[in-house]
């Protein structure tokens, strides 16, 4: 770091400012069908970003050479885009502190396991989802992706740091067959340790999502209570998540501006970003930036707190960052970000809400189409119609419309179930009347 540090201040022209991000990122990706390996994928990148700043105006580079000269020449060019950037009060310099060596999620004990074991792991789930269930008729995919990560960061007014992490995520597709018709379903985890990843619960979850609906039924398009199964809610917060962030604040894309302290959601709702939680997908020491993550309740009991800030935000807004400046890598710049997001969880089980006339959404399709600005959507879904507690037919195909303004609103329970996938998480959600199109 010292000898990249001394380039920079050789390269930099007085009156400058800087930020450096440096890092090494591993990649082995295996995947599996049929019960044997058909991918294995390993990549290695190194390199850095540079942001240089002056007088309000910011310029970034970035190299993967990390020579002297290619160094000093990125310096070079991002002081020649500052110096032709257009002048914004929100560029500033993130934290000053000089934190050190962080000490961070490391599995030291799941990189050194053989991949053997790693592919003999992945198998066994192929042959878990086929023996827990006789429609399980094949397993199209199940992908497991080791990253590990080490970044160092400094800045011209003193800020320092550096960590070492990892992160596992394993994504799983079955496929499922009764009398004649087929359907597909997909299972995401993800987890900073190999060992906790829930091997078991990802079986159990794609072979129920994947089993609902066969053989649907057709409905009659109705208004009726609907109960999303953890996950699908859990994509559904995601997919709305950017009305959260500062950066949807600043740009005027965010149906929560000005309205902070308002009763906008169901009391039964609480919704919260904590970069600190044990064992989360992202849970880091400090933000790309410097600042201390933390706990931050978005939505309390219906009421709306506030957005979630990184330093540009924070100053545009005239508010503080939160610790959610996150990077996606030495290629991008610091942004806004949810960290660990979730839905606080309540105290009935999935089986205390099914009990009743309901439909319980297993799947959403075409979540890339929501509206954030708006919040308008329309998703295909699928999924179970009970009655009294007990399945009545499986659904799917069917349609799901409206604004999450009144699907957050309408909330009448939340479960006990809490589940992340990746750094989102949700319990299973009893939502009261929806338009379900049949």
């Amino acid at each position: 770091m010292e000898k990249i540090r001394s380039w920079i201040e050789e390269a930099i022209s007085p009156g400058y400012e800087y930020e450096v991000y440096m890092e090494r990122r591993k990649k082995t990706t295996l995947e599996s069908a049929d019960e044997s390996l058909e991918n294995l994928l390993k990549a290695e990148e190194a390199g850095i970003g540079i942001r240089v700043f002056k007088d309000r105006k910011m310029g970034f580079s970035y190299t993967t050479d990390l020579d002297k000269e290619a160094v000093k020449e990125c310096v070079k060019v991002a002081t020649q885009v500052c110096d032709i950037t257009p002048e914004d009060y929100g560029f500033s310099l993130g934290a000053c502190q000089d934190f050190g060596k962080l000490e961070t999620y490391y599995d030291e004990e799941g990189l050194k396991r053989p991949l053997e074991e790693k592919i003999d792991l992945i198998i066994s789930l192929e042959r878990g989802a086929k023996e827990l269930d006789s429609r399980v008729k094949g397993v199209r995919k199940v992908s497991l992706k080791e990253t590990e990560l080490e970044v160092v960061c400094f800045n011209s007014c003193g800020l320092s740091y550096e960590y070492r992490g990892t992160w596992y995520t394993l994504i799983m597709a079955v496929l499922a067959e009764e009398r004649g018709d087929s359907s597909i379903s997909y299972e995401y985890s993800g987890s900073r340790f190999l060992s906790n990843l829930p091997l078991e619960s990802i079986v159990e979850d794609v072979v129920f999502k994947a089993t609902a609906s066969l053989n649907p039924s057709q409905i009659e398009t109705t208004k009726m209570p609907v109960i999303f199964f953890r996950e699908a809610f859990a994509m559904l917060l995601e997919a709305f998540s950017p009305i959260f962030l500062g950066d949807s604040l600043v740009k005027g894309k965010t149906f929560l501006r000005d309205r902070e302290g308002m009763e906008l959601f169901s009391s039964k709702l609480t919704i919260i970003d904590d970069g600190t939680l044990e064992g989360g997908f992202i849970s880091l020491p400090v933000d790309a930036e410097g600042y201390a993550m933390s706990r931050k309740v978005l939505v309390d009991r219906g009421i709306f707190r506030g957005f979630l800030h990184s330093t540009y935000t924070a100053i545009k807004s005239s508010s503080k960052p939160t610790g959610n400046s996150l990077r996606e890598g030495f290629k991008s710049l610091p942004v806004s970000s949810i960290t660990n997001l979730y839905i606080e969880p309540g105290e009935k089980s999935l089986e205390d809400l099914l009990q009743g006339d309901v439909f319980l959404i297993t799947d959403l399709m075409g979540l890339h189409t929501v509206d954030p600005v708006s919040g308008d959507f329309s998703l295909g879904a699928s999924g179970i119609i009970y009655k009294q507690g007990r399945r009545l037919k499986g659904v799917r195909g069917v349609v799901i419309g409206g604004n999450i303004k009144d699907i957050w609103s309408s909330v009448i329970e939340v479960g006990n179930d809490l589940r992340f996938y990746g750094n989102v998480g949700s319990p299973s959600i009893l939502v009261e009347n929806i338009t379900v199109g049949g």
